[in-house]
């Protein structure tokens, strides 16, 4: 539960930022990246791990597990992490050009502006994370462990291969059909290209859905988790599944009917053209306490199981993490020691077009006052978080991915009972116009933010029109 108590109000230098440049800002290009200990994606080079909502790498089309092989040019095989920062961060030149290669292409340029704000900021997203208790309908983070076997080749550069194609079956099933096409779907949105005549991989799928012939029936223990929550990458959405909790003691006993999933990659041009040599194989297996549509089941695992191509290790199970985020974005930036500072503002932004500057003092937004210290917000947000638990939802209970298993969204029923809690000033929920679109927060929502700061010479009011920017991103560890 720390981070509900705790507000951790530093912007954290990381591979996004790699450093200060010796002068008042930080920069970024909205990517995270590591150097390839894997000989088999990028061995030597930058592989690409996150890349940022909304920043200039998302918008430029760069993704998650793209190979970065130069930078402005330069090999970045072997370069050691001062050089690469020294490419990334030049004071002089604010444009970088990445060359990458990746399932879809062996070499594609993209050049990025990088972005920087003043040192010390916090921004809204930040923020929004941190007062995510404010409305869990648009932020919070959940977890799940898919009971994935992956099996990856060590010795193949699975950056050479683009182009696939299916096992050739003269009388497919129905489920046959249905899974092609679903392999299909998922393996173009990763690039690859189907190729019927002259493919580089051969995919066999394997399946099996039918009663467990384990079950006991003679275990009816209410402790059995009869659901777990899974996402469904169609829906953006967590969604619970009447499967049993992989690590339940016994499970074979308990689960009544089996469902196991798997595909294997096959190489038919590089190692030995004579033969198929299986290269990849990624496979689930799991225990239903109902019958459940395994359409549906397909659906939904197959998309999650891809992400484990091709830059991974071995592994028996995956744990994924979910971010779901909604918050308005006005483009200011906070002074992380005081929080009533602007340090910053995002050129084009709507703070910036109503004329909100870099060091503008808020006073009020919304008409609450900007008087408190870090501290005191604190104490504020547990105040809040305390006192309405009894205007959540008990139905919606979920644990996020910190473990902390009171989590539930607002009941409707008590919409007005919160909204004047969020405008008691002794709970001091100034960031609560970070959800201001939401009727718990304002039961009259409207498309302005009033922001009333001092801009060094007099008290001034901006009306400021966000947007509500929203995003869900999901990460396999």
């Amino acid at each position: 539960m720390k981070y509900l108590y705790i507000l951790c109000l530093f912007f954290v230098a990381s591979v996004l930022s790699l450093g200060a440049q010796g002068y008042d800002k930080s920069c970024y290009y909205g990517i995270t990246f590591v150097v390839s200990e894997n000989p088999s994606w990028g061995y030597g080079e930058l592989v690409i791990t996150g890349v940022e909502p909304n920043s200039p790498a998302e918008k430029s089309g760069i993704k998650v597990d793209d190979i970065i092989m130069e930078i402005n040019g330069k090999a970045t095989y072997l370069r050691d992490n001062q050089t690469i920062a020294n490419w990334l961060f030049n004071v002089y030149d604010p444009v970088v050009t990445f060359t990458i290669r990746n399932l879809n292409t062996y070499f594609k340029e993209y050049t990025l502006n990088r972005r920087c704000i003043a040192l010390n900021s916090v921004n809204e997203k930040e923020l929004s994370d941190i007062f995510s208790f404010y409305s869990l309908e648009n932020t919070n983070q959940r977890a799940f462990t898919l009971p994935l076997r992956v099996e990856p080749n060590a010795e193949v550069d699975y950056a050479d291969y683009h182009t696939y194609d299916f096992q050739r079956d003269d009388n497919p099933t129905a489920v046959d059909l249905q899974i092609t096409a679903l392999l299909e779907k998922t393996l173009q949105a990763r690039g690859l290209v189907r190729d019927t005549q002259d493919p580089e991989i051969i995919i066999q799928a394997y399946y099996n859905y039918d009663s467990n012939p384990q079950y006991t029936g003679l275990e009816n223990n209410p402790s059995i988790t009869s659901k777990v929550w899974r996402f469904d990458s169609d829906k953006k959405e967590m969604v619970q599944l009447p499967i049993l909790d992989p690590n339940e003691y016994n499970i074979q006993a308990k689960g009544q009917y089996l469902a196991e999933f798997g595909f294997s990659f096959y190489d038919r041009k590089y190692i030995d053209e004579t033969r198929l040599t299986q290269i990849w194989d990624c496979s689930i297996k799991d225990y239903l306490s109902t019958k459940y549509s395994f359409e549906e089941y397909l659906k939904l695992h197959i998309p999650l199981m891809f992400m484990e191509y091709p830059y991974v290790t071995a592994k028996t199970e995956v744990k994924y993490v979910v971010d779901f985020n909604g918050y308005n974005y006005t483009g200011m930036y906070f002074n992380a020691d005081d929080l009533t500072t602007v340090s910053d503002v995002d050129e084009g932004s709507p703070a910036f077009a109503a004329g909100i500057r870099a060091g503008y003092v808020i006073k009020k937004i919304n008409n609450k006052k900007f008087q408190h210290t870090k501290e005191k917000l604190s104490e504020g947000y547990k105040r809040f978080i305390d006192v309405t638990t009894i205007y959540r939802d008990q139905t919606t209970r979920f644990t996020n991915a910190d473990g902390y298993a009171d989590c539930m969204f607002w009941n409707p029923a008590f919409y007005g009972d919160i909204a004047k809690e969020f405008n008691k000033s002794s709970n001091l929920t100034n960031f609560s116009y970070l959800y201001d679109f939401e009727k718990y927060v304002n039961p009259n929502p409207s498309d302005r933010i009033t922001i009333e700061a001092w801009d060094g010479m007099q008290t001034r009011i901006f009306q400021v029109t966000p947007t509500i920017r929203r995003s869900v991103v999901v990460k396999s560890l």
